[in-house]
C-alpha cells in the first residue's frame, strides 16, 4: 500500500473518530436539554396538583336543609340530539325533584334529532304535571341550542345539564340553597360517570374523577380552570350580558369552557364557586367503545386552541408537557437504556402526586373501590393525553354528527 492510500485511511479514521466524539457530545447536550425540560415541567406539575389538592381538601362538603323562605325560580336548559334511549331517564329525574314544581321550568331544544327524542318528550309532557317546553333548534349544534334556550328562559337562575344524564332528586334544591347562601354568578357541581363494571369503564370513571377533583380544587383556591357542561348553573341576567361578548359560537365545542372564561373575565374568579355536595351530583354514561371515548375526548381537546384565559392555558400546557416528558423518556429509553429507571421513577412520582387528589374525590363520590386502578392508569395516561391532544387539535370534530 503506497503512502497516499495510507494517508487517506488515516484521515478517514481521524474524521470518523472526530465525528463520533462530536455526535456523542451532541447527544449528551440534547439529553441534558431534555432532562432540564423534564425537571421544569415536573416542578410546575407538582405545584399545580398540590394547589388543586389543597383546595379540594379545604373545600367543605355541603349539607342542606331546604329553606322554604327561598323563592328563587329556576330554568333548566337542555340540548338534546338523538337521545331517544336516554331522555326518559332524565325526564323522570326532573319530575321527581324535591324542589317545588311551581318554581322551576324545563326548556329542551331538540337539535335536529333523527330518532324519537321529541316524541318521547311530548308524550311525557302529556302524562306528567311538570312545566316542560320543547322547541326545534333554530341553528345547529349544542352551543347554539343552549343559547336559544337561554333566551326563552323566564327565571332568575339557569341550570344546565345534558340529555343523557340522571339527576339526584335534590339536584335543583341543593343548587338553589347554595346560590341563595353564596350568591355566586356561576356554580360548578360534580359529575359522575356510570356504570363502572369492566376495566375500560373503571378507567374512564377514574380519569374523569381526576378532572372533577381538579375542577373542584382549582375553584376552591379561586383559580377555576375547568368545568363540566353536564352540571352548571348561573344567573340568567349575567349569562345574557356575557353572551353579548362571546365570539366562540362558530367553534363546534366548548359551550361550558368558553362560558367559564367569559364569566371570569366579567365578574372575577371569586364569583365562580364549586358546590361539593352528594345531593347535587349528576350522573352520565361511560362510553361503550374506545372509538366513542376518543371522539368525545378529541372534541373536548379541540377547543383548547381557542382559550384566552392565561390560567387555563398555563394549566393545560403544564399537564401536556409533563405527560409529554414521560412519553419522551419512554421513547428515549429504547435508545438509551439507562433512561428506563428515570421513566419508571417519573411515572411513580406522578402517581404519588396525583393520589391524594384521587383519594379525596373518589371517597366523596363513593368510588373508593376503583382507586386500585390508579397505578395502572398512570402508565396509560401520558400516552392517552398526548394522542388525544395532538389528534384533537388536528382533526375536525362534531357533536353527535351535527
Amino acid at each position: 500500500m503506497d503512502f497516499k492510500h495510507c494517508n487517506t485511511i488515516n484521515n478517514w479514521i481521524v474524521f470518523n473518530t472526530s465525528f463520533k466524539i462530536f455526535q456523542t457530545k451532541m447527544n449528551f447536550e440534547l439529553l441534558q436539554i431534555l432532562l432540564n425540560i423534564i425537571l421544569i415541567t415536573t416542578v410546575l406539575y407538582i405545584i399545580c396538583i398540590i394547589a388543586f389538592t389543597v383546595g379540594l381538601y379545604n373545600l367543605k362538603e355541603r349539607f342542606f336543609t331546604f329553606n322554604k323562605k327561598i323563592n328563587v325560580k329556576v330554568s333548566v336548559l337542555i340540548a338534546a340530539r338523538n337521545e331517544g334511549k336516554n331522555i326518559y331517564k332524565l325526564l323522570q329525574s326532573l319530575y321527581y325533584q324535591t324542589f317545588s314544581k311551581e318554581l322551576f321550568e324545563v326548556i329542551i331544544i331538540d337539535d335536529h334529532s333523527e330518532d324519537d327524542t321529541k316524541n318521547i318528550i311530548e308524550n311525557f309532557i302529556k302524562e306528567k304535571d311538570i312545566n316542560i317546553r320543547v322547541f326545534e333548534a333554530e341553528n345547529i349544534g349544542k352551543k347554539l341550542a343552549i343559547s336559544q334556550a337561554l333566551h326563552l328562559a323566564n327565571n332568575e337562575l339557569i341550570m344546565v345539564t345534558d340529555a343523557d344524564c340522571e339527576l339526584e332528586n335534590t339536584w335543583i334544591e341543593s343548587v338553589v340553597n347554595f346560590y341563595y347562601e353564596k350568591k355566586p354568578k356561576m356554580i360548578l357541581s360534580p359529575v359522575l360517570l356510570s356504570p363502572a363494571n369492566n376495566f375500560f369503564e373503571k378507567i374512564q370513571v377514574l380519569e374523569h374523577l381526576s378532572l372533577i377533583g381538579s375542577t373542584a380544587g382549582s375553584a376552591a383556591i379561586g383559580f377555576p380552570v375547568m368545568c363540566n357542561g353536564a352540571n352548571m348553573a348561573y344567573e340568567r341576567e349575567a349569562a345574557l350580558e356575557v353572551e353579548k361578548q362571546r365570539h366562540d359560537f362558530n367553534i363546534p365545542s366548548g359551550d361550558d369552557m368558553f362560558l367559564l372564561e367569559q364569566f371570569v373575565r366579567n365578574y372575577g374568579y371569586n364569583k365562580v364557586k364549586f358546590l361539593l355536595s352528594k345531593t347535587a351530583i349528576v350522573k352520565t354514561n361511560t362510553c361503550k367503545t374506545v372509538s366513542e371515548f376518543f371522539h368525545q375526548r378529541r372534541r373536548w381537546v379541540s377547543k383548547t386552541k381557542f382559550y384566552t384565559n392565561w390560567k387555563i392555558i398555563s394549566t393545560a400546557l403544564t399537564v401536556f408537557f409533563f405527560n409529554l416528558s414521560i412519553v419522551s423518556l419512554f421513547v428515549s429509553a429504547f435508545f438509551i437504556p439507562a433512561l428506563w429507571s428515570l421513566y419508571l421513577l417519573l411515572t411513580l412520582l406522578k402517581f404519588f402526586i396525583d393520589f391524594p387528589l384521587l383519594k379525596n374525590i373518589t371517597t366523596f363520590m363513593n368510588q373508593s373501590k376503583i382507586l386500585v386502578w390508579a397505578l395502572p392508569l398512570e402508565f396509560i395516561y401520558p400516552f392517552y393525553v398526548i394522542f388525544t391532544a395532538v389528534s384533537g387539535l388536528l382533526i375536525n370534530v362534531s357533536w353527535k354528527r351535527n
